[in-house]
């Protein structure tokens, strides 16, 4: 039932808005939608309303919202078999029929569905297809499907046929959103088949359909020009250049699950070399950290190559010219002029994980390159206050230049330094592959714990984060925490916590229980010996946090739970339980060394 993919509080308010509404209360609607706009996944919400309603006899507006469910998320089967259940009772049998045979179908369709990403992760572009195509013919309206399959086929450089699949979208959903993303998408095939006038054109048609659909501040082109420019390495540019630390093999650990659940083996990786690089007369585009120079886009780091999936490079346009070039969008002016800065901002900086060990680092690194004492940091605006205060306790009395995304500064002599690690968002790079360099972690460490008293801090030394989250939920956390909390665990919102605040619960733990997610970050500050759990749903394999917990000392240890089905169209992100059990045997069975 879909109110089972709910956490306790929000099915409670579900209930209650149902409650409402089947006494023909008003208000029941307008808790409705307050609870549909607050949540990332409104098709989760509007299923577990029809569930709630369907229970209560309000056949209607049940099937209703079934339907819009089904609407929002094209994978859902419960969606389709509450349409068939409220049809049949309401004596619409043809009605119930087609529903009922709908999800037999997409019920089939999603296993394919869902083997499709790992396949085109692993760059098996023909099985994705084969996999793509599996499922489209038993669900022909799924358009991430369609879209899923364009991208795979441009992969596998079948051009041609990727643009057919997009044009099956703007053809059988020319109103769906996935239409607009079809002419993106489009664009970008064309410029990768060298068809560059093709693909201004379809530029201006997906700038037109965006502002449309969504409004002029949606397109990549509000205030912004498209450029082409050259991929070019900074070391081509480089006036001085600090070797930080050079790229070596690296053991990468395979995870340790609880119960028992797979053992890949270590795997052994080179790690991202570390460099900090003095540039002249650059500019500094957008808080992505993207830098230019003339015509060449300056590429500092691997993993921000525009060859990659970029999703968090907003100036990326993912539109790549056979020639080496590629299209980026940037402010249309310079916006401000300095003579000398450090960029420290970049790609992600407002997640907790990024900034510590990808961003905050470069302050560490760029200390190394003689004549950088001083100058002003050029750091994204939108920080939160725990990674604007890291950065005032490894850089106290710096200049600050924040950077938005209107952003376009000259700077007369910019210090570059590589990112802490290798975390790119393209899917097609393994996760054994992601990882941060130990050299980072250790500086970071070594700094930071330096720079905060941990000694004298009074912080429990069994501790449970509890995370709030729309996305990607433990459901059974409550549960999980009255039973930690029984047995000595302190129970500690990290968000409340400042960053000297969380370097303090970390470094004197003993024992940590939190949903995998960025707060794991901080296990570099435990205490070798240390033990950390992660409750984990099965989504992406998570060796870069296993590397962490190795470079740190700590035994970490992912308790795998069961995902909800349909409580998010991306596998990634769905909902979870994990089992108590297992995890409570895991805590007891084995002390802190």
């Amino acid at each position: 039932m879909a109110l089972d993919r709910l956490s306790p509080a929000l099915q409670q308010k579900v209930e209650g808005a149902a409650d409402r509404v089947a006494h023909e209360d008003p208000a029941g609607m307008t808790q409705l939608k307050q609870l549909v706009a607050a949540h990332s996944n409104r098709g989760h919400i509007l299923a577990a309303m029809g569930a709630a309603l369907e229970a209560r006899g309000v056949l209607e507006m049940a099937l209703a919202m079934w339907k819009a469910a089904w609407e929002l998320d094209r994978r859902d089967v419960a969606a389709l078999e509450g349409q068939a259940r409220c049809a049949a009772q309401l004596g619409r049998l043809e009605e119930a029929a087609a529903a009922r045979a709908r999800a037999t179908g997409v019920g089939a369709a999603r296993a394919s569905f869902d083997r499709a990403p790992q396949l085109y992760r692993a760059r098996r572009y023909d099985d994705a297809i084969a996999a793509l195509r599996e499922g489209l013919a038993l669900a022909t309206d799924d358009v991430l499907g369609w879209i899923a399959l364009s991208d795979s086929l441009r992969e596998a450089g079948r051009f041609d046929e990727a643009l057919d699949a997009l044009q099956e979208v703007r053809r059988r959903h020319p109103g769906h959103a996935g239409a607009v993303d079809a002419v993106e998408r489009i664009g970008r095939t064309l410029m990768a088949m060298g068809r560059g006038a093709e693909a201004q054109q379809a530029l201006g048609a997906w700038h037109s359909l965006r502002v449309q659909r969504y409004g002029p501040a949606s397109s990549p082109l509000h205030g912004r020009e498209p450029v082409m420019l050259r991929e070019t390495a900074i070391e081509a540019r480089a006036q001085e250049r600090v070797e930080i630390a050079p790229s070596r093999p690296v053991e990468v650990p395979s995870p340790r699950y609880v119960p028992a659940f797979r053992e890949d083996g270590p795997q052994t990786e080179p790690s991202p070399a570390l460099r900090v690089s003095e540039v002249h007369d650059v500019e500094v585009v957008g808080q992505s950290g993207v830098v230019t120079s003339g015509d060449d886009l300056l590429v500092y780091d691997e993993s921000l190559s525009p060859r990659l999936r970029q999703d968090n490079v907003p100036e990326y346009s993912g539109w790549n010219h056979p020639s080496g070039a590629t299209l980026v969008f940037r402010p249309r002016a310079v916006t401000r002029r300095i003579d000398a800065a450090i960029l420290v901002g970049g790609r992600a900086a407002q997640n907790y994980f990024h900034w510590t060990l990808e961003h905050l680092p470069k302050v560490l690194f760029a200390a190394q390159l003689p004549g950088s004492e001083g100058l002003p940091l050029l750091v994204n605006a939108e920080l939160p206050a725990q990674c604007r205060e890291a950065l005032a306790l490894l850089a106290p009395g710096r200049e600050v230049i924040p950077m938005t995304d209107a952003s376009r500064v000259a700077v007369g002599r910019l210090v570059v330094s590589s990112l802490g690690g290798m975390i790119p968002d393209d899917p097609r790079v393994p996760f054994s592959r992601m990882m941060i360099a130990p050299e980072t972690v250790r500086r970071l460490r070594a700094a930071v714990l330096a720079s905060v008293d941990t000694r004298d801090a009074e912080t429990p030394r069994r501790v449970m984060l509890t995370r709030r989250s729309a996305r990607r939920g433990c459901l059974n956390e409550e549960a999980i925490a009255a039973s930690l909390e029984a047995r000595g665990f302190t129970l500690v919102d990290p968000v409340s916590l400042s960053f000297r605040e969380q370097v303090q619960l970390f470094a004197n733990a003993e024992t940590v229980v939190l949903t995998v997610g960025a707060a794991m970050t901080n296990v570099v500050f435990m205490p070798e010996g240390a033990r950390m759990f992660g409750l984990w749903g099965e989504s992406a394999p998570p060796h870069y946090f296993a590397g962490l917990g190795r470079a740190a000392g700590v035994d970490l240890a992912f308790v795998r739970g069961d995902q909800i089905p349909g409580s998010h169209p991306d596998p990634i992100h769905r909902d979870f339980v994990v089992p108590e059990d297992a995890l409570l045997e895991a805590v007891e069975g084995r002390r802190a060394a």
